[in-house]
């Protein structure tokens, strides 16, 4: 049987196809283009460089995915998405932050590229490395033990917390606090290992979550999370002090719903609870937030 021949032109659409739009200049030779060819390429617009020797095909609007890979693929072999960028790739940190992009590097060379932030860890090991998405990434605990070096304790606690979600080994991350006791980020670590798994399996959304990190870090008592009441449920409840707390994202914007939660309100405070609600705006004031729970629980109880 003949093997169908494929113009290189298709050829290299099929592998920016599986590469979120992205190839390499290794690749294009690999498949037999000439260094003049790809000159041409790039002339006509058929190629779009993003970093030197990576490149865009057919058109400049990439993924946000696109734009790692990129980035990866710019620093050679044995390169990772690693730091921010990674947890935002596996979904423990929000995509909505701006972030640098953050490649670990496991060879030696120089792979120094405008615009990328490049690591060089000497403890970067194949159990700490994925492929997601078709991009080589960091896993989820070695992300977090990088973050801690970088991040605040604050925002580090809270990667760590979600990258549980995301399969963060605890085992692992002790195996990494006691190879590097004295690195920089290693206290927060320690203390966030010495804490029990906060309840964010029982959350559904992040606005929920972020009123959850806020409890901890203020250090005020956990409520009870999702909790049928009086026919409702709500998104928490401090029962002792007969408090409800709602996280309200946009859909409560709406009129109707609106009308909802103003009929479900009244009729929780007839029967003696206290109902306050904090938007995503609200939450960015997280600690004001904080004080105002605390001082309702102290009158309540």
């Amino acid at each position: 049987m003949r093997t169908q021949f494929r113009p290189v032109p298709m050829v290299v659409a099929e592998i920016a196809g599986r590469q979120h739009g992205i190839v390499a200049l290794g690749q294009l030779l690999g498949l037999g283009l000439s260094r003049d060819q790809i000159q041409r390429w790039l002339a006509s617009g058929r190629l779009i460089p993003i970093h030197r020797g990576v490149y865009a095909v057919g058109h400049r609007s990439i993924t946000q995915e696109g734009r790692w890979l990129a980035a990866v693929l710019a620093c050679g072999d044995g390169a990772y998405l690693s730091h921010g960028p990674a947890g935002q790739l596996q979904g423990f940190v929000d995509r909505r932050e701006r972030l640098a992009h953050h490649v670990s590097l496991v060879a030696r060379a120089d792979r120094r590229r405008p615009g990328i932030v490049t690591h060089r860890p000497r403890d970067l090991v194949p159990a700490d490395v994925r492929i997601r998405r078709g991009i080589p990434v960091t896993d989820p605990t070695r992300t977090v033990w990088d973050l801690a070096s970088i991040w605040t304790p604050t925002a580090v606690g809270r990667a760590f917390t979600r990258a549980e979600r995301s399969g963060l080994s605890r085992r692992r991350m002790a195996e990494l606090l006691s190879a590097s006791p004295n690195r920089k980020g290693a206290g927060v670590i320690r203390t966030l290992l010495a804490e029990s798994p906060l309840p964010l399996s029982e959350t559904r959304s992040w606005l929920e979550e972020l009123l959850v990190f806020t409890c901890r870090e203020h250090s005020l008592p956990l409520p009870a999370i999702s909790v049928p009441l009086l026919g409702h449920e709500v998104d928490f409840l401090w029962p002792d002090a007969r408090l409800v707390v709602e996280a309200d994202g946009s859909d409560h914007l709406d009129p109707g719903q609106r009308d909802s939660d103003n009929d479900r309100d009244i009729a929780l405070g007839r029967a003696g609870y206290l109902v306050r609600r904090y938007s995503y705006l609200a939450m960015g004031r997280a600690e004001s937030v904080a004080d105002e729970v605390r001082a309702i629980l102290a009158e309540r109880l």
